[in-house]
């Protein structure tokens, strides 16, 4: 296997966006899901949630065709798809969908077969169909005429790679009771600018469509967002390990006892009772809680108590 090894270094843009991404970029087709990654012992082996602003936006992808006479009865449309041209066939669930229409048009109809299945072969009589399927954050729809004694394969191109992400602190792993938010925003293409898929998962994998996104990682609770752009190839499992430069602080509170932990150069603020574990950006914060006022620093890679007892 060939790894290589990519570091991307950000650039402050406003008080709360910290660290560094670390790209490990795997040659291998992801068909099997085997990633080479410094952080393989800590990831989940389960996809990420794919959600976003927009459900994904339908495209023309490219597909191969086979037709086949058969017997009159044993019409039919088998469906299958693969993440790139020269990849083989996807063994994921691929979710289908196929709609009979009245002509030859690409809107209305009657579902007459839907399933979540790597590929499927559906008996259908001879008619016009819609074919929509959905695989990651790429959907397509394809209209097509069975005629009798035909049976009709496609095979569909969705050109998918995979996202593999994790979020450390000071290159640690993240403290307990704490989460990383991973959002994949759009840099081309249709869904240009939007959301398209997030994970909270650690080393959650999100399914992407080909082309240039924008990583954004939040730590909750905190302030630290860190970001860096990445290349989705088709086929391809890119790994990222987002860094964040922050400190953490441990609010040792009372249970019933109510407080503010206020950033002092920003309007940032956490409210919370009792104790608390947060991932901030290095600086100066105020702790109040009741009549008790506190200065709390916060350094990069380190630990700070904070001592919420009146």
């Amino acid at each position: 296997m060939h790894v290589t090894l990519q570091r991307a270094r950000q650039h402050g843009r406003g008080r709360f966006l910290t660290g560094a991404a670390l790209s490990f970029v795997s040659a291998t087709v992801f068909m099997g899901m085997t990633a080479c990654s410094a952080f393989s012992a800590q990831r989940a082996d389960a996809d990420a949630l794919i959600t976003g602003t927009l459900p994904p936006k339908t495209q023309d992808i490219p597909f191969e065709l086979r037709i086949e006479v058969t017997q009159a009865g044993k019409e039919g449309i088998e469906v299958a798809g693969r993440l790139s041209e020269d990849g083989g066939l996807i063994t994921k669930p691929v979710f289908w969908k196929l709609v009979r229409t009245l002509d030859a048009g690409n809107a209305g109809g009657e579902t007459v077969y839907s399933s979540e299945t790597p590929s499927t072969d559906i008996p259908l009589d001879p008619g016009n169909y819609r074919i929509e399927a959905s695989y990651g954050t790429v959907s397509i729809s394809k209209t097509a005429e069975l005629l009798k004694g035909q049976h009709l394969g496609f095979t569909f191109v969705f050109n998918v790679g995979g996202l593999r992400t994790l979020s450390t602190v000071g290159k640690e792993p993240l403290p307990q009771k704490v989460k990383a938010i991973h959002k994949a925003y759009a840099l081309g293409g249709m869904t240009s600018g939007q959301l398209v898929a997030t994970s909270d998962v650690p080393g959650g994998l999100m399914r992407l469509g080909a082309g240039k996104y924008r990583l954004e990682s939040a730590i909750e609770p905190g302030n630290t967002i860190t970001r860096t752009d990445v290349v989705i190839k088709p086929g391809i499992l890119t790994t990222i390990e987002l860094d964040h430069l922050a400190g953490v602080a441990s609010v040792d509170a009372p249970d019933l006892a109510s407080w503010t932990l206020e950033d002092t150069q920003s309007s940032w603020r956490a409210i919370g009772a009792g104790q608390k574990i947060l991932t901030l950006a290095p600086g100066t914060y105020t702790y109040k809680s009741g009549d008790t006022t506190r200065t709390v620093i916060i350094q990069a890679g380190l630990r700070t108590r904070v001592n919420g007892n009146n």
